[in-house]
């Protein structure tokens, strides 16, 4: 045995290296990890941000038609069909072709489902008395609920720009002022200008 030791030495040295180096490994404590206090900010920024805004209250105004009319409390990004649901449903008598389902609710927005056979326009014309929008203003198109055919009565509004502005509307809810237009492609100041007396949120 002391023979096969004396010719390969390191026999005795190896287990020794090994088990000093597994002591180290054993006893260091782990190192811990730091976050960057600048991305540790900007993510909770984003974070609250963004429940902020999903958690904003919005209200319509459901009538005709449904089992429950009445006003009922929406959040940014509900489509016309949520807030039938949140009113029961509709009707046996609810003319459900004249309703355009999927179009994106806005904050104070009269939803009014029709008999069959009934007419929408002059019943619209009453809600916006009820409401309390002016004369002036009823004359007026509102760039957050006008349809493309409403939106091309605009001067200077041909098909594409009518399709941009509801584009607008779907993907960033409805605008907050009539400025906020010229965020829309193709519509600039000078635009905005020309119809300032006809448009109206």
């Amino acid at each position: 045995m002391k023979a096969y030791l004396k010719k390969y030495p390191y026999l005795i040295v190896l287990p020794i290296v090994l088990a000093i180096v597994g002591f180290f490994f054993l006893t260091r404590e782990p190192e811990e990890q730091e976050m960057d206090p600048v991305l540790f900010s900007t993510t909770n920024i984003t974070k609250e941000t963004n429940e902020s805004s999903s958690n904003q209250d919005w209200y319509v105004d459901v009538k005709g038609e449904v089992k429950r009319a009445g006003m009922y409390r929406i959040t940014q990004g509900m489509r016309l069909m949520d807030a039938i649901d949140l009113a029961g449903g509709f009707t046996e008598e609810a003319d459900q072709n004249q309703v355009n389902f999927s179009k994106l609710l806005t904050d104070q927005e009269i939803i009014y489902v029709p008999k069959n056979g009934e007419e929408i326009p002059t019943i619209n014309e009453n809600f916006q008395q009820v409401a309390g929008t002016t004369d002036s203003d009823s004359k007026k198109i509102n760039i957050n609920t006008a349809d493309a055919n409403e939106l091309q009565e605009l001067s200077g509004i041909g098909e594409k720009k009518a399709a941009d502005i509801i584009k607008y509307r779907e993907e960033n809810g409805s605008f907050h002022s009539v400025e906020e237009l010229t965020e829309v492609s193709g519509i600039g100041e000078k635009t905005l200008e020309n119809l300032k007396d006809s448009i109206t949120i």
